[in-house]
């Protein structure tokens, strides 16, 4: 039988790790005598004032139940804050502002003091403090002077009214293009000048949306000091911390961000990080939680992937915005893009239709069969290419004459962008190649050769940044062709078309990319722009967007014939199908089935890394990483700055990263992270693992912190019976086995009732649920 005293030695074993010293009365004391009795434990400030109560329970207890006996001590003791505990499951409670809410561990001195003393500035309770903030009309931004449009007001209004009723939790659903940072940062200025919160980390998936959220924090909070966090850089400087998730994940406890260091975080792009890899990353936080996403909601696309339509109602389970009976979510805020285009807040788009044999029936090639979902994957033939595009060039000729149209071309593969890119130079036409050349002010030649470039994480040796640059700002290159660079996070107001040829299963994914052309540029008069759909992306997510002219017709649609009018012609460009033999494809071109080799060796995991889709052993990865490390440490300062315990530069980081992603190996930080099975390392871990100076977490602890972030966020739904059974499957989950049904056949869960102890307990539905949450968070 478990007592209090139990739970005791477990809160003093947090509250060290938090940085206090129970034996130092001058920071914890305890029994301390209170109203009607005395607090277990009372935290002080560095003046050795009251700053909270610690109410403890013993294990079996429910720590929330103590909650009107821990604020009266609170209260006589004048301390501003309850923290309940059991030693296993902990609450912290801002008493005057909100209820009880479950936290992952204790905060430390500073962060509470912090906490206390941003109370003190507040003008009266937080409701009259946040109202007597008026609401941002006309302001300085990149060097002009502009006005908040009405629905980011209204953001501002729905944010403040769910902070005033408590709410810790809120997404806000914003079309690309609607200004979803420049809107968070006026939020976080009308919160900070409320004294509603005092430090924000702004969290993005990629160092370049990192970048730009800092620019732009910069510019409209200019007094409040903001400081980047990339690759693994340690910093705890900066009112505003702006850093990528994988960076933030390696500074959490100790010597790091402690539980209550950060008043908001601000996930942005939300659905692609609340769950398996980063929700115990967010999880770690006592904060308020804000998600930003472009993603539509289930009603606005249609949606292919069952798992995606699951990840999608997770975020809006995470943020608590999911209605259960309507099954629909309800975001906090949410500005979609049909209302920001109707609202004239973004451009209008039609959507072009087209459709070869090939692309949609595929071919038979020397007695191998092609199946449509290879293209651009595993092969290619350039006649398909050449149909598509020269169909691209006659269907947007008339437009094309006004002014050269800046091209998004979004394409599967690496291979494929470089015929795609050699193609459209060698295609176009010599009266358009000499219009482009007058229209542009350039020489005829450097049209024909740049007219179309390839964008790719490879492009110019892994430096990108001056062909992006060069697209966005100078006439030249007409058409970009990227692949998973230019579909997410990319912002250029000109680009007036966007040519699908990347077929994808995935309706974020298609929304995402749509985005790219959704800007109005007023500067050349963009109020539209056409996306060109040579692989029925439109169609599949049934995009509502309106038809532009009668879309021409490359070859006839899988079991259908061509449309004619009342003549028989309805003024298409037909095109006839294709020889029952299709020309030779490139002798160079490389197939690799997925995820292995069959040859001599029965089965070999591998990793494709590299734009030739180099396949590497994992072990031989490993080793070859390790050696190199150590090898450039005798020659490389950046190597030898980092063994020092020195911070890089960016510029070096960016240099150094380069560098290691060349031949013969591609050494770059996915290809890490999948070689040593470490999704959240960053470069800088991998470096410092190579030179003996980390240890990575083993998977063992990776599922322990998982699974308990998850009991966490539960936790004030759980009763103790049902703690109970969860810290049975705690044991059987850290043996990092799938859970199922079967398991509460067997013991321990066996001997306490067993699978129909736990539907009694969860509920049938409520169980399996329960069981499907914890497989797909602990497989990460």
């Amino acid at each position: 039988m478990t007592t209090e005293a139990d739970a005791r030695i477990v809160i003093d074993r947090l509250l060290r790790e938090a940085g206090w010293n129970p034996e130092n009365k001058a920071q914890v004391s305890t029994e301390e005598a209170a109203a009607d009795g005395r607090a277990d434990y009372l935290l002080k400030d560095t003046r050795t004032r009251p700053l909270a109560v610690i109410e403890a329970k013993r294990f079996s207890v429910d720590p929330y139940s103590a909650k009107a006996q821990a604020r009266n001590y609170a209260e006589s003791l004048k301390a501003a804050f309850v923290i309940l505990s059991n030693g296993q499951e902990h609450y912290f409670w801002d008493y005057a502002d909100a209820d009880a809410r479950p936290i992952m561990g204790m905060p430390s001195q500073a962060d509470l003091e912090r906490r206390a003393n941003v109370k003190v500035h507040r003008r009266g309770n937080l409701e009259a403090s946040i109202t007597a903030v008026p609401y941002p009309t006309r302001f300085a931004f990149k060097g002009e002077e502009i006005e908040p449009r009405p629905y980011q007001i209204e953001c501002l209004k729905k944010a403040d009214t769910a902070l005033i009723a408590s709410r810790r939790r809120m997404l806000f659903e914003m079309a690309t293009g609607t200004g979803k940072t420049l809107t968070i940062a006026m939020l976080m200025k009308r919160w900070f000048q409320a004294a509603a919160i005092s430090r924000v980390l702004f969290l993005a998936d990629r160092i370049e949306l990192a970048k730009q959220a800092k620019e732009t924090f910069d510019d409209y909070l200019r007094d409040c000091p903001s400081s980047l966090l990339f690759h693994g850089k340690h910093s705890l400087e900066g009112q505003i911390v702006v850093g990528t998730l994988d960076t933030i994940a390696g500074q959490l406890g100790s010597n790091g961000f402690g539980h209550a260091y950060f008043d908001l975080v601000i996930t942005d792009e939300c659905h692609r990080s609340i769950y398996n890899t980063h929700r115990a990353t967010l999880g770690h936080f006592d904060a308020i939680h804000i998600g930003l996403t472009a993603t539509p909601n289930l009603g606005e696309l249609r949606w292919v992937s069952e798992h995606e339509r699951q990840l999608v109602k997770n975020t809006y389970l995470f943020f608590d915005c999911w209605d259960a009976a309507k099954q629909e979510g309800r975001p906090t805020f949410s500005y979609p893009i049909q209302k920001a285009i109707s609202e004239r807040y973004l451009a209008n788009y039609k959507i072009y239709q087209a459709e070869s044999v090939l692309t949609f029936e595929g071919a038979e090639w020397e007695g191998d069969e092609i199946k449509p979902g290879e293209w651009g994957r595993t092969v290619e033939s350039e006649d398909r290419l050449t149909t598509i595009i020269q169909e691209y060039f006659s269907a947007d000729a008339e437009r094309s004459t006004v002014r050269p149209r800046k091209t998004i071309v979004f394409a599967t593969s690496e291979r494929q962008a470089t015929i795609l890119e050699r193609l459209f130079n060698k295609l176009l036409s010599d009266e358009d190649c000499l219009r482009i050349a007058q229209q542009t002010n350039r020489a005829p030649g450097q049209v024909r050769q740049d007219f179309a470039r390839k964008i790719t994480c490879y492009t110019n040796n892994g430096n990108t940044r001056p062909i992006i640059d060069g697209f966005k700002y100078d006439p030249l290159p007409i058409i970009a062709v990227s692949v998973d660079m230019l579909d997410t996070g990319y912002d250029h107001k000109e680009v007036e078309n966007l040519v699908m040829l990347r077929p994808t299963k995935s309706a974020i994914k298609y929304a995402q990319m749509r985005g790219r052309g959704s800007r109005l540029c007023p500067r050349i008069g963009k109020t539209d722009f056409i996306i060109y759909d040579f692989v029925g992306n439109t169609e599949k997510f049934n995009d509502l967007g309106e038809p532009y002219h009668k879309p021409k017709v490359v070859g006839p649609r899988p079991g259908t014939q061509p449309p004619k009018g009342d003549d028989g012609d309805d003024g298409s460009i037909i095109v006839e199908p294709p020889p029952p033999h299709p020309p030779p494809l490139p002798g160079d071109f490389l197939t690799i089935p997925a995820g292995s080799l069959e040859d001599e060796i029965r089965k070999r995991e591998i990793l494709i890394v590299g734009p030739e889709g180099l396949a590497i052993d994992r072990k031989t990865y490993q080793e070859k990483w390790t050696e190199k490390v150590v090898e450039l440490r005798k020659v490389d300062p950046f190597i030898e700055k980092i063994f020092r315990g020195e911070e890089l530069t960016l510029d070096e980081w960016e240099d150094l990263a380069r560098r290691l992603n060349s031949p013969e190996y591609y050494f770059e930080e996915e290809s890490l992270r999948r070689a040593f099975e470490q999704p959240t390392g960053s470069l800088s871990d991998f470096i410092r693992a190579a030179l003996g100076m980390f240890r990575f977490p083993t998977r063992e602890e990776r599922i322990e912190r998982a699974f308990n972030t998850w009991v966490a966020e539960h936790s004030s739904s759980i009763n103790p019976a049902q703690a109970q059974m969860l810290r049975l499957l705690r044991s059987r989950a850290m043996t990092g086995e799938t859970i199922d049904m079967q398991l509460f056949v067997l013991p321990p869960f066996s001997l306490w009732g067993g699978r129909t102890r736990m539907e009694e307990l969860f509920g049938k539905l409520q169980l399996a649920q329960m069981i499907d949450e914890l497989n797909t968070l602990l497989a990460a």
